[in-house]
C-alpha cells in the first residue's frame, strides 16, 4: 500500500516538474508599444470656499510602452504611458465660459499581472490588473482672468485590463485592450489665492499594443532530427 502511494507521489512530482519545466522552455522576454483613446469622463473639481465646478474634456489620447516576462499563461509587466485630454467646457456656476483653453494630462508608471485565458481560438482573450504612480498635470486657462490653474500632483494609480491577443508570428503578438486607470483623489493649488481644490483622474482607455518576443519559439514546435551518423 506504501508502495503504491510513493509511487503515486512521485507520479504527481514528476508531472509538477515536467510541467515547471515547460513553462520556463515557454518562458520570454518581451517589449513592446502602444497607442489609443482615452475619455476623461465628465470631472467635478472642488474649490475650497467655492464648492463643485464641473469640467468637462474631449476625447483625448495615450502612447507608451511595456516590457515584461512571460511565463506560460502568466505577463509580468513595467508600463509606462503618457494620456492627455484637453478642456471642452468650464461650467461655471450653470454657464459656459468661452475663452477657456487647457488640459489636464498624466505620465503613469504602472506593474500589472496578466493571465491569457486557453482557448482554441486563433484569438485570446486576457485579463489583468495592476497597480503603480501616476503623475496628473491640470492646466486652465480663462480669456477673461488668465491663468486660472496649474499644478501637478503624483498619485497611488491603479487599473483594470481587459483584452484580446493576436499571435501574428512566434516572436509578435497584437494586443488589442480595454483599461480602466484611476488615482487616489488629486490636490491642487490655485495660484495667487492660496486656495486648493480636489479632483480625480479616472480614464477609460482603448489601447492596441505591438508586442516583441525573444526568443520565441511556437508552443507545438517540432522536434530537431537527430543527426546521421556518416
Amino acid at each position: 500500500m506504501m508502495t503504491r502511494i510513493s509511487l503515486a507521489t512521485g507520479a504527481v512530482s514528476f508531472a509538477c516538474v515536467l510541467g515547471l519545466l515547460r513553462a520556463s522552455a515557454l518562458a520570454q522576454i518581451y517589449i513592446g508599444a502602444q497607442a489609443g483613446w482615452t475619455g476623461l469622463p465628465y470631472q467635478t473639481d472642488t474649490i475650497e470656499g467655492l464648492g463643485p465646478v464641473a469640467v468637462q474634456f474631449n476625447a483625448g489620447f495615450n502612447v507608451g510602452g511595456r516590457g515584461g516576462y512571460q511565463l506560460g499563461p502568466w505577463r509580468f509587466e513595467e508600463e509606462y504611458s503618457y494620456r492627455r485630454n484637453n478642456v471642452a467646457e468650464y461650467d461655471a456656476v450653470g454657464g459656459s465660459t468661452n475663452g477657456v483653453s487647457g488640459n489636464r494630462h498624466s505620465n503613469s508608471v504602472m506593474t500589472n499581472v496578466l493571465y491569457d485565458l486557453a482557448t482554441a481560438w486563433p484569438v485570446t482573450p486576457h485579463i489583468g490588473v495592476g497597480i503603480g504612480a501616476m503623475n496628473v498635470f491640470d492646466g486652465l486657462k480663462v480669456a477673461s482672468r488668465g491663468l486660472v490653474f496649474n499644478d501637478s500632483s503624483w498619485q497611488f494609480g491603479y487599473q483594470a485590463i481587459a483584452g484580446l491577443r493576436y499571435e501574428i508570428n512566434p516572436v509578435l503578438a497584437l494586443d488589442l485592450d480595454y483599461r480602466y486607470l484611476a488615482t487616489t483623489e488629486s490636490t491642487f493649488r490655485i495660484p495667487n489665492t492660496g486656495l486648493h481644490y480636489q479632483t480625480g483622474a479616472n480614464t477609460n482607455n482603448f489601447v492596441a499594443s505591438l508586442t516583441y518576443r525573444f526568443g520565441a519559439l511556437p508552443i507545438d514546435s517540432p522536434p530537431m532530427p537527430e543527426p546521421r551518423a556518416p
